[in-house]
């Protein structure tokens, strides 16, 4: 007789779950209206925008590889308590961020304190989530962040219309507040880590097996974040009357793809589901560097989604499943360093060349580099993925569950 499912909505999750959200909410209300904050308040080019909104990714890029070791070497929640706090602390500094200076500061403590805590919360969840329901349990908890990559950038537009930036900024401190609050309730249960993994050295942080595939990534990353850092200002040029449906269209596409691309990665499919998923944000990005009305803006932007839905997800598969159940944890990291490095670059790029061919000419740039990245991992980084099915343990992210836990 089979044994019955580990029930996995515990309050314990659910908690997870919600606290997850709100930190979502507090992060994403702010993405698209910085950029309109910077150059309306503070009087700074588009270049200059680029440069200041990297300055989280690269503090982020800088800590992230050291995070899996800080949460190793301390309680899950403890390092998620701290974080989050420091994070609704700095995140509270854009009311006082009256120059360039200190919203560079106020930017960098972001960085450091979300690498920390975005690495902390889904360590925390993992512990949580019952062995046997563990894939299941991930992409749950993954989707809380998607649904407010949705909801956050269209409250954080139509508040920018009816409010004052200081409102924005109020309403991401009180969300912050508010996942702090409910993180503190969420019952843990403290997971013996291996103790090697408390040891410091080089090769705890670096896959070096991965450096070809995370190299990909992270110039497949550079269309992520020019969307990021200028989907809003474009829409506002062609005369989108709500961008925030742009961001919203993009979440759904994520989570649509979502839907159905780990089947494929789980019966051996990864390289099908990348390549078409690298497709997807081609023309997602080409779409917008050649759109002139706010139809094709909207549809780009559910292109990009779908793409990135499938892409991301694919190649954290394939980074996992080549540092094999010993270094998954290294695997990580070096998957989330290429993704910093492609997003902040991204800005970097899109505020260069925005600041002197347009924004149009910056997306196009970036459809291009995805177009090479794609090109890239068809003609020879995918041999290597394309015979065997990988295993269903790495899909999940519990490889020999039981014996983890």
């Amino acid at each position: 007789m089979s044994q019955p499912r580990p029930a996995l909505w515990t309050p314990g999750f659910v908690l997870a779950c919600i606290a997850n959200f709100l930190l979502g909410m507090s992060f994403y209300v702010l993405m698209p209206t910085l950029p309109f904050h910077l150059v309306e308040q503070l009087r700074i080019g588009e270049a200059t925008v680029g440069l200041v909104l990297s300055s989280y990714v690269i503090a982020a890029l800088l800590v992230r590889p050291f995070s899996g070791f800080i949460v190793d070497r301390f309680n899950a929640k403890h390092a998620y308590l701290v974080a989050l706090a420091a994070y609704v602390l700095f995140t509270s500094g854009y009311l006082l961020a009256h120059t360039v200076l200190v919203f560079v500061l106020v930017r960098l403590g972001i960085g450091v304190t979300f690498a920390v805590m975005s690495t902390a919360a889904n360590t925390q969840a993992i512990d949580i989530i019952p062995s046997a329901r563990r894939g299941e349990g991930i992409g749950l908890f993954g989707l809380m962040s998607s649904l407010a990559m949705a909801l956050g950038p269209m409250a954080g537009l139509w508040l920018m219309d009816h409010h004052p930036f200081q409102v924005i900024f109020e309403a991401a401190v009180a969300a912050g507040i508010a996942g702090l609050l409910v993180a503190s309730w969420v019952h843990a249960p403290r997971k013996q880590r291996d103790g090697a993994a408390t040891v410091l050295s080089l090769d705890r942080f670096l896959l070096v097996r991965g450096i070809p595939l995370a190299l990909n990534l992270a110039v497949i990353g550079l269309g992520y974040g020019m969307l990021l850092a200028f989907a809003a200002l474009h829409g506002k040029q062609l005369g989108a009357g709500n961008t925030g449906i742009f961001f919203t269209l993009m979440a759904v596409g994520m989570m649509v793809s979502r839907a159905f691309s780990g089947r494929l990665i789980d019966g051996g499919r990864v390289v099908l589901a990348t390549n078409g998923g690298s497709l997807a944000i081609v023309a997602g990005l080409g779409l917008m560097a050649y759109a002139a009305a706010p139809a094709t803006y909207y549809l780009s932007g559910l292109l990009a989604g779908f793409g990135f839905g499938v892409v991301y997800p694919a190649y954290q598969t394939m980074m996992v499943n080549l540092g094999g159940h010993a270094r998954r944890g290294t695997a990580v990291a070096t998957y989330f360093c290429a993704l910093d490095v492609g997003i902040g670059a991204g800005m970097v790029l899109a505020g260069l060349v925005a600041a002197r061919f347009g924004l149009g000419a910056a997306f196009a740039s970036g459809a291009g580099l995805a177009l090479v990245a794609g090109l890239v991992y068809a003609l020879r980084l995918s041999a290597r993925f394309v015979r065997a099915p990988l295993p269903q343990a790495a899909v999940a992210g519990g490889a020999r569950a039981d014996a983890d836990d």
